[in-house]
């Protein structure tokens, strides 16, 4: 890992980075030995990720099937450069976002996408 780097900037890069998997992912996928994961990745870490009731703020089997459906690229990216891999897997996200916004609004649901300089914000992260 980068922790092992003699470069300071390389080795404190995800310091101030949050990287927690889905519920399932961490209850089902790692060894309780696997110490990084639980230090780095364990979703219970982050207070902010669950409401007041101690719900999730987020749905985890949603995430789960995101990945699954990543999947399905498999077979065409393997062997990509990684500019056009990026490219490719970028432009099937926005494809598939836009579907899934349509069929929400015909549902008569109201999605919303976060402007992205509130997502991008230092401010947003503290």
């Amino acid at each position: 890992m980068l922790k092992n780097n003699t470069d300071e900037q390389l080795r404190t890069y995800f310091d101030v980075i949050a990287l927690p998997v889905d519920v399932f992912h961490f209850k089902s996928k790692h060894k309780e030995s696997d110490i990084e994961c639980g230090q780095y990745c364990n979703p219970y870490i982050w207070p902010e990720l669950r409401t007041d009731d101690g719900k999730w703020r987020f749905n985890s089997s949603t995430a789960e099937q995101a990945n699954a459906w990543y999947g399905v690229f498999l077979a065409i990216v393997q062997d990509m450069q990684a500019d056009r891999y990026e490219f490719f897997l970028d432009e099937m996200i926005k494809q598939r976002n836009r579907m899934i916004v349509k069929e929400l609004k015909d549902k008569g649901k109201k999605p919303y996408n976060i402007p992205r300089g509130t997502l991008l914000s230092l401010d947003a992260h503290k």
